[in-house]
């Protein structure tokens, strides 16, 4: 059984086990020092984190994501790669590129000296991927659970050329009530406006971004710290991204989470897609036999209010 052996080869004792999730997904549990937290090596996914200090999740999780084979989880941390967004080359693939909904490897599981554990976890090309994106590739995701959540992708190019990528941490985060939340740390910076289909218009931002209707918004030139204030759940989470001048935020609002199969009609309400990414103007390329990495550090604070 699969399960039993990651256990034997991966398991760390009161600290670290598979299990079998739903749909039959295995999933990685972590209980330490510093917090809990889910991954699945499907997707190479994080889908719960809480240090011990808080009474919440940061992630949300929708309670009618799909777990199966050749599906994405809605919620969490999905990663985008090779693309982030719709095909680049219009050839019909999916949005978003094809890792999370693509079965990861473990290799390796640790705990370290000061309490947090790291989980990494890889990806490589083979005839399957290379129908997709025909291209060699070698991805590492590096997850460490502690105080902080860290999640950083690394993308090595195996072969003789040049390859190109945009990418993302697609993270959802809980919140008590989007609509009573702030995006802070993005005023003044440009950005554009998918959810109002204006094209490639640099609007600049005024203030905290706030949702009250449909939100999509890829920002250029981002601070690598950003923070989500939420009154509700009377917490701050503090985002800090490395390798990323890109951030997208998105909240789906009343009829595009209506027409989403794999979200409640009031789950636009529980949660604020605050992204890390490289994409639109911010193309990576990686020489041959290169690496690329991007990454982010999420911590949760209490809000005085």
């Amino acid at each position: 059984m699969e399960v039993a052996r990651l256990n034997t080869r991966f398991g760390i004792s009161g600290v670290l086990h598979f299990s079998e999730g739903r749909g039959g997904l295995t999933m990685i549990e972590i209980e330490n020092h510093h917090a809990t937290a889910t991954i699945s090596p499907y997707a190479g996914q994080v889908l719960a984190y809480r240090p011990h200090t808080a009474p919440d999740e940061l992630l949300f999780v929708s309670e009618r994501a799909y777990y199966a084979a050749g599906k994405a989880i809605k919620g969490g941390i999905p990663i985008c790669w090779p693309w982030f967004g719709p095909d680049p080359e219009n050839k019909g693939r999916g949005g978003h590129g094809f890792v999370r909904a693509w079965a990861w490897t473990v290799l390796a599981c640790a705990q370290q000296a000061n309490g947090e554990t790291t989980v990494k976890l890889g990806l490589t090309d083979d005839a399957a991927t290379r129908e997709i994106w025909p291209h060699q590739f070698n991805l590492q995701l590096e997850i460490v659970v502690g105080a902080t959540l860290t999640v950083t992708l690394i993308t090595r190019n195996t072969g003789d050329a040049p390859i190109e990528i945009t990418q993302g941490l697609h993270t959802y985060f809980k919140v008590g009530d989007a609509t009573q939340t702030q995006v802070l740390g993005l005023d003044g910076v440009q950005y554009i406006d998918k959810a109002a289909g204006a094209g490639d218009a640099l609007i600049k931002q005024d203030g905290a971004v706030t949702v009250a209707s449909e939100v999509n918004r890829i920002y250029e030139r981002v601070p690598s710290r950003l923070r989500i204030e939420d009154p509700v759940l009377h917490r701050r989470i503090v985002i800090d991204s490395v390798h990323s001048q890109t951030c997208v935020v998105w909240n789906p609002w009343v009829e595009t989470a209506l027409a989403m199969d794999d979200l409640d009609e009031l789950d636009y309400l529980r949660f604020i897609c605050v992204e890390t990414v490289n994409t639109a103007s911010e193309m990576i390329t990686i020489p041959a036999r290169g690496e690329a990495r991007i990454g982010a550090e999420y911590r949760i604070e209490a809000l005085d209010l």
